[in-house]
């Protein structure tokens, strides 16, 4: 991977987050990694927090994996945290240009886009256990 991969971790509210750093720009690898970590975290549909203190703008490769099949597979719900004003226009765009068939919110920060992504937790099923059988 050419640039630096983005922290990717599951929290204990079941909200997927996603910090991409200090990047002018996103890129594909990037974005792919994000995915492969999510799947490899926890292989399920969840809601995802997007955090960066950059532009958080994308590249066009990037935008297009992002509202793919791949990723519609695994986001309940997108929150991405936009903390400067090229960073609103740049999501502006993003929706709309490419609008991701998951529900999808900008929020100016953590707290707000958490709350609003809590209402897309769904708790992981449990395993089923094999049942118990009388002895014979």
């Amino acid at each position: 991977m050419a640039t630096i991969p983005p922290k990717v971790w599951l929290g204990d509210d079941g909200i997927l987050r996603i910090d991409y750093g200090m990047r002018p720009r996103i890129e594909l690898d990037a974005i792919r990694f994000a995915y492969q970590e999510h799947l490899r975290i926890a292989p399920r549909p969840l809601p995802v927090l997007i955090l960066g203190q950059g532009t958080m703008a994308a590249t066009p490769e990037a935008e297009a994996f992002s509202s793919g099949p791949e990723v519609r597979a695994v986001s309940r719900a997108v929150a991405v945290v936009v903390s400067n004003q090229l960073a609103r226009m740049a999501v502006r765009f993003y929706l709309r240009f490419r609008p991701p068939s998951y529900p999808f919110r900008a929020f100016a920060n953590q707290e707000e886009a958490l709350a609003w992504l809590h209402q897309y937790v769904v708790p992981p099923q449990a395993p089923e256990h094999a049942t118990a059988t009388s002895l014979e």
